[in-house]
């Protein structure tokens, strides 16, 4: 492992105590998970950087909700379904090698039953609670509802819009579809063009120690050879 691969972490130590410092943090090395991703010390996390909160800062667990519902970051599961963050400079790199077109993965047989139900009930009454979405879905739906709509999440085709609420019995996920949430960056993206976009994201990786042919790229953001 480099000094350079590891140069974030010097430069941010204890240095993230707001919502907006983590903003600062994402928008300086592009992306980032929560906590430690498995395989990979030297990739960003918040966990290694995080300091001392300060008085009256809203919970670090709801800066995922309110950071991405603000759209001042995009809170994805595409880390190999580790929670994590992309900022908007990245995004559209990110959407052009991991994001997939719904109606091709459904013809194609590449996504299940299921998830084609929850997609397309999103796509119907979204943006929608969880537990309104599973009212709508037959049992073998609803039992799967959590894998699912982690797969459909990192493959940039639904993401939360809001939350129900802060509280044990009423916090959950309000859902919808990618392309209405965030539509001019899905256009930047197919700008991009998957081929441009791969370069980037390589190049962008190499700094944190991911070599150019690591299994990086096709077991955590699980590109197809």
């Amino acid at each position: 492992m480099s000094d350079q691969a590891e140069k974030w972490r010097e430069q941010w130590a204890e240095k993230l105590h707001t919502s907006d410092d983590l903003v600062r943090f994402v928008n300086a090395v592009g992306c980032c998970t929560i906590k430690e991703l498995p395989g990979y010390p030297a990739f960003p996390n918040q966990d290694a950087v995080i300091g001392k909160i300060a008085p009256n800062t809203p919970d670090p667990w709801f800066w995922k909700d309110d950071l991405h519902i603000e759209r001042r970051l995009y809170y994805t599961r595409v880390f190999g379904g580790q929670p994590g963050y992309v900022s908007y400079s990245l995004l559209p790199a990110m959407i052009a090698t991991n994001g997939a077109v719904a109606d091709e993965l459904f013809f194609n047989g590449e996504l299940s039953p299921e998830a084609q139900q929850i997609y397309q009930a999103i796509e119907a009454h979204g943006p929608i609670p969880t537990k309104d979405l599973k009212r709508l879905l037959t049992p073998d739906a609803k039992r799967s509802a959590s894998r699912v709509l982690i797969d459909l999440d990192r493959r940039f085709l639904i993401t939360k819009t809001d939350i129900t609420g802060r509280t044990r019995g009423t916090y959950s996920y309000i859902w919808d579809i990618v392309e209405r949430w965030v539509p001019e960056t899905l256009v930047e993206a197919d700008r991009l063009g998957r081929k441009q976009a791969e370069v980037i994201l390589r190049k962008h990786m190499a700094a944190f120690g991911v070599p150019l042919d690591s299994l990086f790229y096709t077991k955590v953001l699980r590109w197809e050879t």
